[in-house]
């Protein structure tokens, strides 16, 4: 029988690595945070006596397990019993056996759809948007009558379509107490639409290990994590959404190769970030949205706290990206560090950056630079061409640490390194050697604002804004084949965007 004294479960963004454990009584577990994020570690038994409620970003938990048994427990911020992010120890018997589990605390994977699909109305049929989802077969529809709903919930039957009467007044409020506005956890083809999230403590709407997700006509605003949130999912559609006062970023894909994904006609404000990627690849585009008084706007970027790096192929195309400079928003890290920046590609390679109109940044409009983190990922092969950018403080177009960059037919006036587009123009970023490019350690260096508490930033309320039409009547379709219809979406629309419209007064639109 072999012995362990030591064990290490890694936790990042969002697993527990290995995933299953099994050591000898007398076995500690360490679980050290090597993520991005907080995580905590909730044992499936009530009152048991291990277990850890919060575990910071490079701190760690460790427990010595004496009796044998199996000890199933989860992420409550980013799983649940038996999904997402969840694990197990198993102690073996004293004669070396394996003790056999117990009833899965799991939820129940077996409902079926009846073949006729239901609509439930809350609170006519259910009290509760949790009682509604509860109630619900995959092909369900729980519609949502407008109220304000303190409620976290959790959502993992497949197919299921959350649906409020009226954007702006069907409301999810966490009162700064719960964790998140509704959170899918491995339940694929769940769509959520038409609805207002606000003051979560982590993030408003939340898909996370699922193939198959909508969101749209949704509202995120005061969330301490992110605002609209995809994390190892694929075939997502996000469009029509408003994402403001998040520390981290408004919207958020992460983790997933091939994507299958599409961000567009959407709004992200007053964050750390607009939209941050990490390690988000391969047939993921950014089209039709606004950018703006975030610390930074879009920033596809390679990351060690999370599977799939590096971080490569997406599109950003026609998009208004502007005055990324505000310095009162809550953030994160990364945030600080990326302030002033319009379109930033850290450490991600293979992107194009195409038709985007960027003005009015402290430090770069566009800008590929590397990313140092535990690994050092370079910014390699990408191409930024015919967008239009100014009133950039170092340049509207600059770049630092990587090969094959290229910028060509781009309208701009300064750059780093000079004459970019002599430089390293395209198709092969190979022209005249280049002396001055971005000096990335400065800013780096450089001190930056502190973070503001999402509780209390000087976050405006949001807009009213256009919901779905007829929201009562409309057919409930869940996100099934989402992958030919992102695909069917970029045949008919990427060669026809337009550069996107000029702003009146440009200059004088500036960060409150």
């Amino acid at each position: 029988m072999q012995e362990y004294i030591d064990v290490n479960v890694t936790m990042k963004d969002n697993v527990f690595t290995p995933k299953r454990v099994t050591v000898d009584p007398g076995a500690t577990i360490h679980w050290p945070n090597e993520g991005y994020n907080e995580h905590n570690i909730i044992p499936d038994k009530k009152k048991a006596e291990w277990g850890d409620k919060l575990i910071g970003v490079g701190e760690e938990y460790e427990y010595t397990f004496a009796k044998p048994g199996v000890y199933e427990y989860f992420c409550s911020i980013h799983g649940s019993p038996g999904r997402g992010m969840f694990g197990s120890i198993t102690v073996r018997n004293a004669d070396g056996t394996v003790p056999s589990s117990k009833k899965s605390n799991a939820p129940d994977e077996t409902a079926t759809s009846s073949g006729k699909s239901k609509t439930i109305r809350v609170p006519a049929d259910a009290k509760t948007i949790q009682g509604g989802v509860d109630k619900a077969n995959p092909g369900d529809m729980v519609l949502v009558s407008p109220g304000v709903y303190h409620e976290a919930v959790l959502v993992t039957t497949d197919r299921v379509v959350i649906r409020g009467v009226d954007r702006n007044k069907t409301i999810l409020d966490g009162r700064y107490e719960l964790e998140n506005g509704i959170k899918i956890i491995g339940a694929n083809g769940v769509v959520v639409e038409n609805m207002t999230a606000r003051r979560y403590e982590r993030n408003g709407f939340f898909w996370t290990g699922v193939k198959g997700y909508r969101g749209s006509y949704l509202t995120s605003t005061r969330t301490g994590d992110y605002g609209i949130y995809a994390f190892d999912s694929v075939e997502g559609i996000l469009d029509h959404d408003y994402g403001s006062g998040s520390p981290d970023a408004g919207f958020y894909i992460g983790q997933c190769f091939p994507c299958d994904s599409i961000i567009r006609d959407s709004i992200s404000e007053y964050n750390g970030l607009g939209y941050s990627g990490t390690n988000a690849s391969g047939n993921l585009v950014i089209a039709n949205s606004i950018w703006r008084y975030n610390r930074a706007g879009i920033v596809p970027n390679s990351g060690d706290g999370e599977a799939l790096a590096p971080q490569r192929k997406a599109t950003v195309i026609g998009n208004l990206v502007y005055s990324n400079n505000n310095g009162e928003t809550p953030a994160i890290g990364a945030a600080k560090l990326a302030q002033g920046n319009g379109i930033l590609i850290a450490g991600g390679s293979d992107n194009l950056v195409t038709k985007n109109r960027v003005w009015d940044h402290d430090v770069a409009g566009i800008v590929s630079v590397l990313n140092p983190d535990k690994t050092v990922f370079f910014a390699n092969r990408n191409r930024v061409i015919n967008n239009i950018v100014s009133e950039s403080g170092e340049g509207d177009l600059a770049t630092f640490g990587g090969e094959g960059n290229c910028f060509s037919d781009n309208v701009f006036k300064t750059s780093k390194p000079s004459n970019i587009e002599e430089v390293l123009p395209c198709p092969t970023g190979v022209g005249i050697p280049a002396t001055d490019e971005l000096d990335l350690q400065k800013y780096i260096d450089a001190s930056k604002p502190p973070s503001v508490d999402y509780k209390i930033a000087k976050t405006p309320k949001p807009p009213v804004l256009a919901g779905m039409k007829n929201p009562k009547g409309a057919k409930a379709v869940p996100a099934v084949g989402i992958k030919a219809e992102v695909n069917k979406w970029k045949k008919a629309n990427l060669k026809s965007i337009r550069m996107p419209k000029a702003i009146t007064n440009m200059k004088t639109t500036k960060t409150p």
